[in-house]
């Protein structure tokens, strides 16, 4: 089974296109699957819609955090709640579009991976139209993670992955913000685990606000880089 978990904060815009656009492409794969959403502590109208889409789709499961946690907190929530042999990981607001879920199942098939990450730094247009003051910053930090762990891996920063459930479930993950996606790649090539690529397009936000704090999140990939570089040289792959 696959296990599709999704994060959401005050993403009340967003969770309409859940049936309109993500449960038809999930239907399409043909395979028995379950939408894990967590309410990571929103306060506009997504609870509502999460029991409405729960009570229509009996493949959705709903956990809800009583405050804020941040991504990685969902994530984690999400992680421990799933029952899939692989689980998969999407943005609420669909800018990986659900459609592409094939491409990493293709992928993973393939090469027998367990990590397959989406990946929009292999495509010209991966990023098109995308503002600048989002790419470089990306640009910027997984050029350092490239330069200090696996260099020709591309995509330590994007949520949009395909991961075994067993591996994932064992990694001793810590991280509470956007960090924690770069976190679980590095972890993955520090076990020594089979990890690829398929080049994707990333989309622009449709509704809603982005939850990414850039100074905040800067901060934390530093102290995370410090922290996984010292388990590194400790332990050389």
């Amino acid at each position: 089974m696959l296990s599709i978990v999704i994060p959401c904060f005050n993403e009340s815009g967003s969770l309409a296109r859940f049936e309109a656009e993500l449960l038809p492409e999930l239907a399409a794969l043909e395979q028995p699957y379950e939408v894990i959403l967590v309410d990571d502590g929103s306060i506009d109208t997504s609870a509502g819609l999460f029991s409405m889409l729960a009570s229509r789709h009996p493949e959705i499961k709903v956990f809800k955090h009583a405050r804020n946690q941040g991504l990685g907190a969902a994530l984690r929530t999400g992680f421990a709640a799933s029952k899939g042999e692989w689980i998969a990981t999407l943005d609420a607001d669909l800018t990986f579009h659900p459609k592409q879920l094939k491409a990493l199942l293709a992928k993973q098939e393939e090469t027998g991976a367990d990590l397959v990450s989406g990946s929009p730094y292999m495509n010209l247009d991966g990023m098109k139209g995308v503002p600048w003051a989002r790419r470089l910053p990306s640009f910027m930090i997984n050029a350092i993670y490239r330069g200090l762990f696996e260099p020709s891996f591309s995509s330590y920063t994007p949520i949009f992955r395909l991961y075994s459930a067993g591996t994932l479930k064992h990694l001793p993950l810590q991280s509470r913000g956007f960090e924690i996606n770069a976190e679980i790649a590095v972890r993955f090539w520090l076990t020594q685990r089979r990890i690829a690529e398929v080049p994707v397009v990333l989309e622009t936000r449709r509704e809603g606000q982005s939850k990414l704090n850039r100074f905040r999140e800067l901060w934390r990939h530093a102290r995370l880089i410090m922290d996984l570089f010292k388990e590194s040289s400790a332990h050389p792959v």
